[in-house]
């Protein structure tokens, strides 16, 4: 019996050709939403590879924002997870002539359309060629909901931080580590302390950013 050949083969499953299949996205702070998200998509075909594609830390930061991990260090660890067959760099928007470059057949994401500056939706080209398969997220978990859970309880992290760092390394003011490592009942002179510094240091720069508005007006005379 001759072996069918082809996409339309692999995807009916008349094919020992895996349907390859990509999950693009920044991936930061790898969480059980994510992992679901690979074995579903996975999951579409009974022979299947899964690459997922990781934008860089450069378009990360200016297109969406500050991120934890490096590309690496989020290649790195979601090349571990057991639903995963290849990880590689991938562009913000993915393009036909970069899926087939990595032999891709179908891009994963959701189905609401993501939107990107003047761009209406990145992945309009990719759903014109029928390249496209829309999911779904894990909800109740996100990388945006687990930094929302450590900045509301910031001053907690950090007196656990401060038992091996200095303020210097945690980037903070001593003021502010003497604030969160005292008792609560000290806490409200502490913060008041804390806050006419602030004010302190807010008033001086006002006066500064002055000065050097008024030698610039004195220089265009």
């Amino acid at each position: 019996m001759v072996e069918k050949k082809g996409k339309l083969a692999a995807v009916k499953g008349e094919s020992t050709r895996p349907v390859r299949v990509l999950c693009d996205g920044v991936f930061d702070l790898f969480h059980f939403g994510h992992a679901r998200l690979f074995r579903n998509c996975r999951a579409k075909f009974k022979n299947c590879q899964l690459v997922v594609g990781f934008t860089s830390d450069e378009d990360t930061i200016n297109l969406k924002g500050k991120q934890v991990m490096t590309q690496h260090e989020r290649m790195e660890t979601v090349k571990h997870c057991k639903w995963v067959d290849e990880v590689c760099p991938c562009p913000w928007v993915i393009t036909v002539q970069f899926m087939k470059e990595h032999n891709i057949d179908y891009t994963f994401h959701d189905p609401q359309p993501y939107p990107c500056g003047d761009v209406a939706d990145v992945y309009a080209s990719i759903k014109e060629a029928g390249m496209f398969m829309p999911c779904q997220r894990t909800e109740g978990v996100s990388t945006s909901d687990i930094i929302l859970r450590v900045i509301r309880h910031k001053d907690d992290f950090m007196r656990q931080a401060l038992e091996k760092f200095s303020p210097e390394e945690l980037n903070v003011s001593k003021e502010y580590a003497e604030y969160v490592q005292e008792k609560p009942e000290d806490k409200g002179k502490l913060r008041a302390s804390f806050e006419k510094n602030e004010a302190e240091m807010i008033e001086k720069e006002i006066k500064r950013l002055q000065e050097e508005i008024n030698k610039l007006k004195e220089s265009q005379k």
